[in-house]
């Protein structure tokens, strides 16, 4: 293919005329040219080109396109014997020889045109000084003289001398169907006499080595690699699985390409890299890590050891991997493309996913699971004073697996429960607690922390036992009601009823004093002690004579009557005539009280007011005691009258034997003063026995008025 310049570089040679000698006749040139190169061979064209010859004779001009060109001119009216000839050769349309001569008329002359051009050979390479294949180069020349050609790879031109440059340069490669332009590294040369070979060295790559290697630095071994030119419209210029690490290229045309890196299917590398000659190749660091160690933690973030998961790639390539944990918690996977990773594992029946992004060389996979703790106590309002019985057991489930259990033998402050495995954090569990069988709780839970609790109402109770007064009462037997039963105890000293193991935030209270009912209460469980009232009395009696003066050693009884029960409590008088009685009188009761002194007695009810204020006071109709024997008021009257009666009778006596003497000591025991006189000691005799009468007229009227208060008391 041969490219012809539009310009055509006039001739440097201007025609000679010579002066010839005019003879008559015809005058007959005969000329033969051979043109040549500048070394005497043939020239060499690109596509049919020949030389043009042009011969200029006379005012005649002939023209030959050949090598060799033969000119026989006859010329008329001339009659010459040399001939001015002026010979012209173009090559490529460039003038490369002009001659001027004289040939003689009728003789044949022979001229050979060494023309100014070499025959050269092209020689195109690449960078590494190798041969191209399938190149060729635009050729321009600098100056008027010197063609514009195009000239392929190892293509043997003949060229007009001067300088050229290679202004652009095609390739083709067997990548892609059209050629493509690459760089020329060398692009001017001179055309000499003794030229023969030219080196245009192009913008080739020899050899281009692209190396792969994973985040770490190591080789990548393995991998799918894609090169394209981009100056080609991505034409594909390798595609293919690498297996020793690095790919080598050759004949890289100058320019932009794009090396696309994946594993197993998963984007690795999109890198557009430049090849201009400054390197030999370039290290390509991909993103894919060759040692990735994933820790698996639980909720807490505790290694988990044992656990089987599986792991595949969020965006659904095929890269998926089973592993278990190791006792550390730790798996460790090797050559992981970086991105979103779906982590599946499962816990008994339920499975849960969890995204995980690997962007480094270590990762941790946080799983939905846990230890859990259960611990079954008693209720804070204890303040940690109570304690869980014995018997007691609970369980914990989920759905139909039994996931831990647990029993206590001795009484505890709590109730521990703890699965050997993790637990599901959104695993719907549920706690039964029994105690001798009983199902005292049922209670849904969640794996939502750690530590899972749930309380029990049961309570130690402390009972403070009082009297209707507030003293503390001992030897009260309680009956405790709770949602789990009957439980007993009975007061201390104190009037303190220590009881265990009571359930319920409400119990039932019973007191019972001497077998009689005297407290009935529901009571709230507090952490202070619970205080009893009991209906039990402590009831002072004191007993008095007729003379208001106190009876000591007299019987004091009492009956308490009541629905279902009775109770009597006896005691005797101190010397001030006090006993004190500890009675247990519930509401509608009655209390019957007998006091008795010897063979004086009474016997009256005991009111509600004198049970309240705790004292009474009896007033007996006795009179005189003397010990083994007592006197009632009446009793002693009577007495008394007969006693007078035989004063009077011995006033007469006392007055003959002594009648001062003896008046004046009955006057003093009687209260009565000494008179100096007779008359006087009679008068005070006379004063004496109407107080005797005042006195014993009193006393036999209260007698009576006793007698009929007893007998409405019987009534």
């Amino acid at each position: 293919m041969r490219l012809r310049w539009l310009t055509i570089i006039p001739l440097a040679f201007a025609l000679a005329f010579a002066t010839v000698k005019v003879v008559a006749g015809p005058t007959t040139l005969i000329l033969n040219i051979t043109v040549a190169d500048a070394a005497g061979g043939r020239l060499v064209g690109l596509a049919g080109d020949r030389p043009l010859v042009i011969v200029r004779v006379l005012n005649a001009t002939n023209r030959c396109a050949d090598f060799v060109c033969y000119f026989n001119e006859t010329f008329l009216n001339v009659n010459l014997t040399l001939i001015q000839v002026n010979v012209s050769v173009y090559w490529f349309e460039v003038l490369v020889y002009e001659k001027s001569f004289h040939a003689e008329n009728g003789s044949r002359t022979d001229l050979l045109a060494r023309v100014n051009a070499s025959t050269v050979k092209l020689a195109l390479v690449n960078d590494v000084g190798e041969a191209l294949k399938d190149c060729e180069v635009y050729l321009v020349g600098l100056n008027s003289k010197i063609p514009t050609l195009n000239v392929a790879n190892g293509q043997t031109v003949s060229l007009p001398f001067g300088t050229y440059n290679v202004s652009s340069a095609r390739c083709k490669v067997n990548w892609t169907s059209a050629p493509v332009a690459v760089p020329v590294l060398n692009p001017s040369f001179q055309v000499h006499n003794g030229t023969t070979n030219v080196r245009v060295r192009l913008g080739v790559a020899g050899v281009y080595k692209l190396e792969l290697r994973r985040a770490d630095g190591s080789p990548l071994v393995g991998a799918r690699v894609k090169v394209a030119y981009i100056e080609a419209k991505n034409a594909t210029v390798f595609e293919g699985t690498v297996n020793i690490g690095y790919v080598t290229l050759n004949n890289l045309p100058y320019g932009r390409y794009l090396v696309t890196v994946s594993w197993q299917g998963e984007p690795l590398l999109n890198s557009v890299i430049e090849v201009n000659g400054l390197q030999r190749g370039i290290n390509l660091t991909t993103s894919l890590l060759p040692l990735v160690t994933l820790t698996v933690l639980d909720a807490d973030s505790q290694p988990v050891a044992g656990v089987k998961l599986k792991i595949i790639r969020a965006a659904g390539g095929a890269t998926a991997f089973d592993a278990v944990s190791d006792i550390k918690g730790q798996i460790v996977l090797g050559n992981i493309v970086p991105g979103s990773y779906i982590v599946s594992s499962s816990w008994l029946n339920y499975t849960f996913s969890i995204p995980v992004y690997i962007s480094g060389f270590a990762t941790d996979v946080k799983l939905p699971l846990r230890k859990v703790q259960v611990k079954v106590g008693t209720e804070p309002a204890c303040g940690g004073s109570c304690s869980l019985p014995p018997g007691l057991s609970a369980e914990l489930r989920c759905g139909d697996a039994m996931l831990a259990s647990a029993s206590l033998t001795a009484p505890s402050a709590e109730l521990v429960l703890e699965p050997r495995e993790r637990v599901y954090v959104n695993a719907p569990l549920k706690l039964k607690v029994f105690w001798n069988g009983t199902k005292l709780l049922e209670k849904d839970l969640s794996a939502d922390v750690g530590v899972l609790s749930a309380t029990l109402p049961f309570y130690n109770i402390s009972l403070n036992v009082i009297d209707a007064f507030g003293k503390p009462l001992p030897d009260t037997y309680l009956k405790i009601t709770d949602d789990l039963g009957v439980k007993v105890a009975k007061s201390d000293l104190e009037g303190v009823a220590e009881v265990g193991f009571v359930y319920g935030r409400k119990v039932r209270v019973e007191a019972f004093w001497g077998e009689v009912p005297v407290a009935r209460e529901v009571v709230a469980i507090t952490s202070e002690a619970v205080q009893i009232k009991a209906a039990v009395y402590t009831v002072k009696v004191e007993v008095l004579n007729a003379l208001g003066q106190p009876v000591a050693q007299a019987s004091v009884t009492a009956w308490v009557n009541g629905s279902g029960y009775s109770f009597k409590r006896a005691a005797v008088t101190r010397d001030d005539g006090a006993a004190e009685l500890k009675l247990p009188v519930p509401s509608n009761s009655q209390v019957l009280l007998e006091v008795g002194k010897g063979r004086v007695r009474l016997t009256r009810q005991l009111l509600t007011d004198e049970v309240n204020k705790g004292a009474t006071r009896v007033v007996l109709d006795l009179l005189v005691d003397f010990g083994s024997l007592q006197l009632r008021v009446g009793e002693v009257a009577g007495l008394v009258l007969a006693v007078a009666a035989a004063i009077l009778a011995s006033l007469a006596a006392l007055r003959i034997w002594g009648r001062r003497a003896a008046s004046r000591g009955l006057f003093e025991v009687y209260g009565g003063g000494l008179e100096a006189g007779e008359e006087e000691g009679e008068a005070s005799w006379r004063s004496v026995l109407g107080r005797f009468k005042e006195v014993f007229g009193a006393e036999k009227e209260k007698e009576e008025e006793a007698e009929e208060e007893g007998l409405f008391d019987e009534l």
